[in-house]
């Protein structure tokens, strides 16, 4: 990091110290991040653009986090990484907890309902797909709509996502359901119910 940067980190970071936030070392924090009192950020966080966290949140070591909105008193873990490419963002309500080594894509909107558990290691969330870039053979930076597809993802409240899933582009996920660790989900899942398998299948449904 040249100096003229490392020194309006240390300054955005002696600002969010100032304002009621525990910072730890090796933090890296950008012009428009948001930081609500109370909130944690442990050692090497990320906050790039767009990032806006509420109150009382605690987001671990390493996690890199851009173009997301996060709720009060959710906890982002380990690793935890946002990516994207288009006009999307994420969105997570309040109470919810990111696991271990999580992928977030804001290709297109990813919602993320409150009181959501969404397990690690390395679940996936994503909002685009690039499939037929692979299989037409198209360089990667030719993408357009027809090749490269995307569609927004929702999770509603009260949701269970195990480790080591993947949600494909537009799926939607009602509230009060479960999906079982190691399933792939590619359709929508109903309110109410437990799912889980390649492909995810209703297992059955929750009282």
């Amino acid at each position: 990091m040249k100096l003229r940067q490392r020194l309006r980190n240390l300054w955005l970071v002696w600002r969010l110290r100032r304002a009621g936030v525990d910072v730890g070392s090796r933090v890296q924090v950008s012009r428009d991040a948001r930081v609500g009192q109370g909130t944690i950020l442990r050692d090497g966080v990320v906050l790039g653009w767009g990032v806006a966290i509420g109150s009382n949140c605690l987001i671990g070591p390493g996690a890199l986090l851009e173009n997301i909105t996060v709720g009060d008193r959710c906890q982002i873990e380990a690793g935890v990484i946002c990516t994207g490419k288009g006009a999307g963002r994420i969105l997570i309500g309040s109470d919810s907890y990111v696991g271990i080594g999580a992928v977030l894509d804001w290709s297109a909107e990813l919602q993320i309902g409150s009181f959501v558990h969404i397990a690690g290691p390395s679940t996936g969330l994503w909002t685009h797909t690039s499939g037929k870039m692979a299989l037409e053979g198209v360089p990667l930076g030719a993408d357009d709509a027809r090749t490269r597809p995307v569609a927004p993802v929702v999770v509603g409240d009260n949701v269970y996502v195990g480790g080591n899933c993947t949600i494909y582009p537009g799926v939607r996920i009602g509230p009060h359901a479960v999906v079982a660790p190691n399933s792939a989900v590619a359709h929508d899942v109903l309110p109410g119910t437990m799912v889980g398998g390649v492909p995810a299948r209703v297992i059955k449904e929750l009282p």
